[in-house]
Order: C-alpha cells, then structure tokens, then sequence
C-alpha cells in the first residue's frame, strides 16, 4: 500500500519554530525597558549632583564674603526674612544729631531721618542657602535641596531617616579616601542624593563654640536644637541633601533616543514582522 503526505502538512512547521521569534521579542522589550530605566537612573544622578553642585557654590560665593548683608531704607521697610544680626546707621551727621536728641526741633525732621535710617541685615552662608532652597520650592521646579547635619542649631534641619542613612555612609567613604563621598538610593519613584558638605572657615563664626556664637542664635529658642556646634574649617560638617522624582523611562526613551536609532529599530520591527507574517503563512498553507 502506498502512502501519500500532504503537501500542506510538509510545509507546517512545528509550533517549536515560533520560540526563537517569541525569545526575540521579549529581550528586544526586556532591553528597552532595562535602557530606559537606565537612562532616566543616569539623567537623575545627574541632576542631583549638578543640584549639590550649585549649592556647595553658592555656600563658596557666600563664605568669601564672611556673608551677605540684606540693607533696608527706613524703619518702616519690610524686614528681610531671617537674619543673625542687624546695624542700623544713620545716613548723615545731621540725622544722627537729631535721632540722639541732641537736635531736636521739630518731630517732623525726626521722621524724615528716621526714613532715611539705613539697616543691615547680616545672613550668613548656610541661612543664603536655606533661602535659595525655598527659593527653588516656590518656583515650582521638581527638584528639592536642604542642609542638614547629626547635630544642628535649628530642629526643623534635622536629618530624616534617609539623611541618617547616608550620614554613615559618607563618613564611611570619606575614611576610606573617598575625595567626595556621596550616597544615593530610589525610593518611590523618587532619587535621594546626598554629599558631604565641608565646613568654611566663615561657618566657624556661628557654628564653632555656642559662647562665641552670634547673641541671635544663643537667644533665640528655634535655633537651640541642642547641637550645630563644634565645625572644623576644611573638615566635612553635615550633608547636601537633594530630592529628584524620576521620570517616566518612556518619555525619556522618545526625548533622547535620536533619529537613527529610532530608524534602526523601525527596520528591525518590520523585519520582526515580516518574520511572523511567513510563519502564520505556512501554518495556514
């Protein structure tokens, strides 16, 4: 007797063939996904140092000058926010004469060099990057930064659980010879960057012992938080600590992905495609 085979059951591959086709499109998504979670992770840790970055600057700028003094005009001049101590001086001889009381003739000359009264308003290096920091909260940008030590003058600077963390971690690194020591971790869907900040000499000024500390800081009960003191000039004193959502792996993919590689992955696709087309072909043949 003889046997015949059908040429359709010749040419119909085992559904084994398909495997290698299915294995080629889970790694090419696997691969995307894992470049897009990478890229973002990368961009972040960018941003967060370029964020420390900025900061340690703005301490640098500040400290060459031993700080800023914010000046008002007047007694009725809005106060400039926070600041350690004030010198209010009088702009002439003739004003000083008669805000003493050794000129005296009229209360309305005294109001007028009372408008003319000029105060200054000394902010030192830490308190300009505080307000730098709301600065930045205010104007919407997602990244967020604040300094923060073991021990600190003001308890609203104390360091949260992550800043603890990396606190071990820096002073680990920095006793292993690290240059800059830094520490970082995600944590719901959000970078948390932390550096050493070194102490300047001008932090000496309120930040070495409390008895030579500025009469502000020692009066003040919002900044007796019970440590702060005791910084050495060049030695590392607390922590930059920066806060940067990440973002979506997607969207960052489309952003940084140029022209080419988005024409190699087109050919790939309808190569991929063209792949699936001839094997359901021969499975309906």
């Amino acid at each position: 007797m003889k046997t015949h085979t059908t040429p359709h059951a010749a040419r119909r591959p085992a559904p084994s063939n398909l495997l290698p086709l299915a294995l080629l499109l889970l790694s090419l998504g696997a691969a995307m996904w894992w470049l897009g979670q990478t890229l973002v992770l990368r961009q972040t840790l960018s941003e967060g140092r370029t964020v420390a970055d900025m900061v340690e600057n703005i301490g640098r700028w500040a400290s060459q000058y031993g700080g800023v003094h914010a000046k008002t005009t007047g007694t009725d001049a809005k106060i400039p926010g926070n600041f350690l101590t004030r010198a209010v001086y009088s702009v002439s001889d003739s004003d000083s004469s008669v805000l003493q009381g050794a000129l005296v003739k009229s209360a309305v000359g005294e109001q007028a060099a009372l408008q003319r009264v000029e105060a200054y308003h000394w902010k030192n290096p830490a308190l300009i990057q505080r307000e730098v920091a709301d600065v930045v909260a205010a104007s919407g940008s997602k990244a967020r930064f604040r300094l923060t030590a073991r021990t600190v003058l003001n308890t609203n600077n104390a360091p949260d659980a992550f800043e603890r963390e990396a606190l071990d971690a820096v002073q680990a690194a920095a006793a292993a010879g690290e240059k800059t020591p830094e520490y970082w971790k995600v944590q719901s869907g959000t970078l948390l960057y932390a550096r050493s900040m070194v102490a300047q000499p001008s932090c000496l000024r309120c930040h070495d012992k409390p008895e030579t500390a500025p009469e502000f800081l020692r009066t003040n009960a919002q900044f007796n938080g019970g440590g702060g003191f005791g910084y050495v000039a060049g030695k590392p004193a607390g922590l930059i600590s920066v806060k940067v959502p990440l973002a979506d792996p997607a969207q960052a993919l489309v952003r940084s992905a140029p022209v080419q590689a988005w024409a190699a992955l087109a050919v790939a696709g309808l190569a991929f495609s063209w792949l699936l087309f001839n094997a359901w072909r021969m499975r309906r043949g």
